[in-house]
């Protein structure tokens, strides 16, 4: 667990100035699931990648499980391939190799 903590603390100060933008909300039964795009700037050493300064975006999905009005479980899933990506560490195979924007 705390591993993890150290882990997120590390990426939350790589990328600190979050700006999440609500693309779609699905409530259904006792499940509400938010899809939205995240943008941040690359400001700090991210899984031993230096600051570039980039502006970083990617697609995040978020599912919450209600019991009683509170969240008992929740899943994310998000594109750490744009992630990487974003700050130079890696071209997708998918990507076209001047722009680095999917072809």
């Amino acid at each position: 667990m705390d591993a993890q903590l150290s882990q997120e603390r590390g990426f939350f100060a790589a990328l600190p100035d979050a700006h999440a933008t609500e693309q779609d909300v699905v409530e259904q039964g006792n499940s509400l699931t938010m899809r939205f795009v995240v943008e941040r700037t690359h400001r700090g050493n991210l899984w031993g990648i230096s600051a570039t300064g980039r502006h970083v975006k990617w697609d995040a999905i978020m599912i919450y499980r209600f019991d009683s009005g509170k969240v008992v479980e929740q899943w994310a899933a998000e594109d750490w391939t744009a992630i990487l990506q974003s700050v130079g560490a890696v071209s997708p195979p998918w990507a076209a190799p001047s722009t680095g924007k999917p072809v």
